[in-house]
């Protein structure tokens, strides 16, 4: 059952910053009985492969070439939450609405309070993700093509938001994370860069949002941690992303420099039209790239986890 009201508190400069600038609010669901360890334990046994991604590395690992990519099959949900508990393990669960009509309910919930709250402003395309993480785990500098918000349940971490330009995300690198030739994490960073970032640190009840885009990393503290990120769409974003992807597209014709950005205007017309019909195209071709899962969960082992014979598998 959702909260009355998902958010506890409402700054007033939160409808002009929303999707803006870097946000932090509080919100009520980190008490929802769907975050429960016997709900969270039964969401787990009930996500299909293509639904889930568990991942280990270092725990001072920044380079996200070290992330690998794990198996959960044969597993009880109780035996994966034991093993991220004590481990070194990131389980991400995906469109969890799709799996759980109660996540449906909560995230029409949060984002019908946004539409309430800031009036004219219309989201689409929403979904939702769960993120279960061992304590002292991180998430490599990366930056997410939809909006995004991270919603902390239980742990605390601490998040670091970059700016949307160069150096911090250069713009044929965003390109072509938009056109899928290269994943998120395919970004270079630098120490320095935390100079220019918003950092705070998360606890139960609060929620973090930046503006699209933004490259983002996150460092757990020393205790499992429970968030839910959720992912949204907008005319403005869409208008937004369907530019970057046919500049993209264009940027080899031009000589490889930076095409506009304009949303408004004949070229934003065209390059929606482009973009429009090429992802059509893409249609028939496969969506994913396959990937390489080299460990297996294993609630016994001293990280959580075993090596396996490496494999590739499509999603």
């Amino acid at each position: 059952m959702v909260m009355a009201s998902v958010f506890s508190d409402w700054p007033q400069r939160a409808a002009g910053d929303f999707g803006r600038k870097p946000l932090l609010l509080r919100h009520t669901l980190a008490d929802s009985p769907l975050f429960s360890d016997a709900a969270l334990t039964q969401l787990i046994e009930a996500a299909p492969r293509s639904h889930y991604h568990v991942n280990t590395m270092a725990r001072d690992a920044l380079d996200p070439h070290l992330w690998r990519e794990g198996e959960i099959a044969g597993l009880s949900g109780a035996e994966v939450m034991s093993a991220v508990a004590h481990g070194r393990l990131w389980l991400h669960v995906q469109r969890v609405q799709e799996i759980d009509p109660g996540y449906q309910e909560l995230l029409d919930a949060a984002f019908d309070e946004l539409e309430e709250r800031m009036p004219g402003w219309r989201s689409f395309k929403r979904s939702m993700s769960v993120l279960i993480s061992s304590p002292g785990m991180n998430v490599a500098y990366h930056s997410d093509v939809p909006g995004q918000s991270l919603w902390q349940v239980r742990g605390r971490k601490r998040v670091w938001i970059y700016p949307a330009r160069p150096p911090f995300l250069p713009r044929k690198a965003a390109e072509d994370i938009v056109l899928r030739r290269n994943l998120d994490t395919d970004l270079p960073y630098a120490a320095s860069y935390d100079t220019y970032a918003e950092n705070c640190e998360l606890g139960p009840g609060e929620m973090a949002t930046w503006p699209r885009a933004c490259p983002h990393r996150v460092v757990n503290e020393d205790c499992v941690n429970v968030s839910f990120t959720t992912e949204h769409w907008t005319k403005e974003l869409l208008d937004e992303y369907a530019v970057e992807y046919a500049n993209g597209l264009l940027r080899p014709w031009f000589g490889g420099r930076d095409l506009g950005r304009a949303t408004q205007g004949p070229a934003f017309l065209a390059k929606f039209a482009l973009a429009g019909a090429h992802k059509a195209l893409r249609r028939f071709l496969p969506q994913s790239p396959p990937f390489t899962v080299d460990f297996r969960v294993a609630p016994r082992a001293e990280h959580g986890f075993v090596d396996i014979a490496p494999r590739r598998l499509a999603k």
